[in-house]
């Protein structure tokens, strides 16, 4: 009997694999990191065929996805596995019928908000699939994915849906992505002293960055916050709710235009997008200041940095499998590694004084600056055995603990993924819009970037009660604008919209409207054409727009508008 007992719990042992100190923590009391991924679809699809991907694709593709968290007889936490049917993990909202594309796309938002303050039912794995079948102004049917990032990272699940896609216009071939490499090509330093003085010199200069990072991570994780700020509420105030409710809002823009700011810069998207997200706070906290001089609030002004953005810290989301051997975005996908191999950087958000009148492009090269002296560093390679040493000599409780002062401590998160080149098709239905978004971390704000299909995608959660979305939309979409203003001197390009029924109603309707509210009399009409021919979309899109634009220009206006609007195709 006894070498049965002992043999069965060899037997659990090796089928029941632990759970990493890592991914403890992403899913703890304190940190309950949760991803959202969701497919806006061109055309409706069933319950069927959604049970068919999670039975034939998800499931399948590793033990963690029938498996839940469960200490065994020596205390050690492994990923246990349990019997799953799909159809407990798919969820099907039900909404009023007869509804406008514009009002489901309201009760979308919402219910992803409703979702975000949910945590997982115990007892089962740790993942959902909400599938609304009602059309939004983005999709005939839209599915949102519900993952606990410790069952992995976002290149672990993207390797699944990628897996199961098609592309939109060959769906015979699998979607293809960027030709890039992830290993940063060594420098030829020339021969002789002049080159090993340079080589001593970058060096040195690493050295130097490292043990500043060092210092600034262990403080970060400790005891160094940011101070409250229009974006970071005070956390010593009152104990907080992780899962919060939030709104949703998105940019999109053409990757090859934001390219050329690259180039013309000589940064990196990555440069460019964290610039974006710095002028983009740096407008919302001026106008915020603003706001509340206006009505008053002392208490919040107080609270504020007086120095605007100068103190805020953001934290970038690093994937690490460039030093676990992947050496371009091909061997990401294709490889078969799962699980958590990401990590944090902490990054100073570029800032300015006090002033709206401030050059964007600035933004843009105060943040290549930054994140060229944090390349230039050997934190993030020596973070993982650093978390690693501390679990074994602390404890896991101390290891989650510096997860959640990481977020807490800062004001606010990116985390980007590189998409396919093409259009995708899910189950041979058409990708419209593809994006995620992340929830459970004690910030106000998280921004996501997505590129796919040649475009680029900036995704924003702002937390409700605390943050005023309709300003903060507003300043993001002015950010863009002026960006683009600032770097090529026209609009050519500020909004890009993709063929087919893809209406970007807020961001094309507020563009339209800044235009027309700065011209007056007989030149409003010639504003409005020259809108519709820079952004070139369809009568479809236009007619979106004119629906929700009646209560904000006047009825002229709009009367004009409609003479321009293109034939459908």
């Amino acid at each position: 009997m006894d070498n049965s007992h002992n043999n069965e719990a060899n037997r659990d042992e090796e089928t029941s694999p632990p759970v990493s100190p890592v991914s403890q923590s992403l899913n703890s009391k304190i940190v309950s990191l949760i991803i959202y991924i969701v497919f806006q679809l061109e055309t409706s699809i069933t319950e069927f065929e959604t049970l068919e991907f999670l039975r034939t694709h998800l499931v399948p593709q590793n033990v963690r996805f029938s498996s839940i968290m469960e200490r065994n007889k020596k205390g050690v936490l492994r990923w246990k596995r349990v019997g799953i049917r799909p159809e407990d993990h798919m969820i099907v909202p039900t909404f009023p019928n007869g509804l406008t594309r514009e009002r489901y796309d309201e009760m979308l938002r919402e219910y992803i908000s409703k979702i975000g303050c949910e945590n997982f039912s115990k007892g089962k794995p740790l993942w959902e699939v909400h599938l609304v079948k009602y059309p939004s102004m983005k999709g005939a049917s839209t599915l949102i994915f519900k993952f606990t990032h410790a069952i992995g990272d976002g290149y672990s699940f993207m390797r699944v849906f990628f897996k199961a896609c098609r592309r939109a216009d060959k769906p015979s071939l699998p979607p293809t992505f960027p030709r890039m490499s992830l290993i940063k090509t060594q420098q030829d330093h020339g021969n002789g002293v002049i080159g090993l003085g340079k080589k001593l010199l970058g060096l040195m200069g690493t050295c130097i960055n490292t043990s500043y990072d060092v210092v600034e991570t262990s403080l970060r994780v400790t005891c160094l916050e940011d101070r409250p700020s229009a974006i970071r509420y005070s956390y010593t105030s009152k104990k907080r709710e992780l899962l919060r409710p939030f709104n949703v809002y998105s940019e999109t823009v053409s990757l090859d235009r934001v390219k050329q700011v690259r180039t013309k810069l000589g940064a990196t998207v990555n440069d460019v997008i964290i610039g974006l997200l710095s002028y983009m706070i740096h407008l919302y906290t001026e106008r915020k200041k603003k706001l509340m001089q206006q009505y008053g609030e002392q208490d919040g002004l107080l609270m504020m940095d007086s120095n605007g953005a100068t103190n805020m810290t953001l934290c970038v989301m690093v994937n690490t499998r460039v030093f676990k051997g992947a050496k371009n975005l091909d061997d990401m996908i294709k490889a078969e590694a799962w699980g958590n191999r990401s990590s944090i950087a902490f990054a100073k958000l570029p800032s300015f004084p006090n002033d709206e009148q401030v050059n964007p492009l600035d933004f843009i090269i105060q943040a290549k600056k930054n994140m060229d002296r944090k390349k230039n560093s050997l934190m993030l390679p020596l973070l993982d055995p650093f978390l690693k040493n501390a679990t074994q000599m602390l404890g896991q409780k101390v290891t989650n603990g510096f997860l959640y002062k990481s977020f807490k401590n800062s004001s606010t998160m990116i985390s980007n993924l590189i998409g396919p080149k093409e259009q995708m098709a899910f189950m041979n239905h058409p990708v419209i819009n593809f994006y995620y978004i992340v929830s459970g971390i004690p910030q106000s704000t998280t921004f996501t970037s997505m590129t796919n299909n040649d475009k680029l995608m900036v995704v924003v959660t702002m937390e409700k009660g605390f943050i005023d979305s309709e300003l903060f939309t507003s300043c993001m979409d002015e950010a863009f604008e002026n960006i683009f203003q600032a770097a090529f001197g026209d609009n050519q390009g500020i909004k890009f919209v993709v063929a087919g029924n893809f209406p970007l109603k807020f961001v094309l309707g507020r563009s339209v409207i800044k235009v027309i509210t700065e011209i007056k009399g007989s030149d409003k009409r010639r504003a409005v054409d020259a809108t519709i021919t820079e952004i070139k979309v369809s009568s479809y899109h236009w007619v979106s727009a004119n629906s929700i634009s009646v209560n904000y220009v006047l009825q002229d206006v709009i009367a004009n508008w409609r003479t321009l609007l293109f034939e459908p195709s």
